[in-house]
């Protein structure tokens, strides 16, 4: 059985030294090259794209234990911080945060899996309520939503020829046509250029 320890910090201006200090003081004795520091690195990348986080789940076998000093070192995602926790456990690899308790798959760890898996379910739901309170307010304010409507070229080209009769400027149709300038300049030149030849000014 070996002690390891993961200490985290999002920016580089910031130490570890407190982590490691509070994880010693609880009584947990872990050797140097165990000690896996991870700074600059915000806890929203998923722990496995972190390099130091890799590097340690590499070494963690069953029978180990894994100690952080909070559970938002591991990171600040619910959802994957779950996933992270219960691949460790399916491996065989105690997971301990200091003030929360043991997480091994016992009962007592199994009932705290169960509230975090309830606390990501709340945030999912969360978000989801304030994206459609959003949109909803888009919607009042007359703005289109969801991807632009794909035309084809010569339903295009009718559209504009018909802003253009209107006396609108090329920038005012490509707004109302959802195009860039340029985008609307090149599948018109075939229309100019036609109108030219036949207004004889080429």
């Amino acid at each position: 059985m070996a002690v390891f320890a993961y200490l985290r910090v999002s920016t580089i201006d910031q130490t570890t030294e407190q982590q490691l200090t509070q994880i010693v003081n609880a009584g947990y004795k872990v050797a140097r090259d165990r000690v896996y520091k991870e700074q600059g690195i915000s806890g929203k990348v998923p722990a496995l794209q972190r390099p130091k986080f890799k590097e340690l789940e590499g070494r963690l076998n069953s029978g180990d234990i894994l100690v952080v000093v909070k559970l938002d070192r591991l990171g600040r995602n619910t959802l994957d911080v779950i996933t992270t926790i219960q691949k460790l456990i399916d491996r065989g690899v105690a997971i301990v945060v200091l003030g929360l308790g043991t997480l091994d798959g016992s009962p007592q760890s199994n009932l705290t899996m169960t509230m975090l898996i309830a606390i990501s379910t709340f945030e999912r739901e969360l978000i989801s309520e304030r994206t459609k309170s959003k949109l909803a307010q888009l919607k009042l304010e007359g703005r289109k939503l969801g991807r632009p409507v794909k035309h084809s070229d010569e339903t295009l080209k009718s559209k504009a020829t018909d802003l253009f009769s209107q006396g609108k400027s090329w920038r005012k149709v490509a707004g109302e046509l959802g195009v860039a300038l340029s985008t609307l300049q090149r599948m018109m030149q075939p229309v100019v250029t036609q109108n030219r030849k036949v207004s004889g000014e080429e």
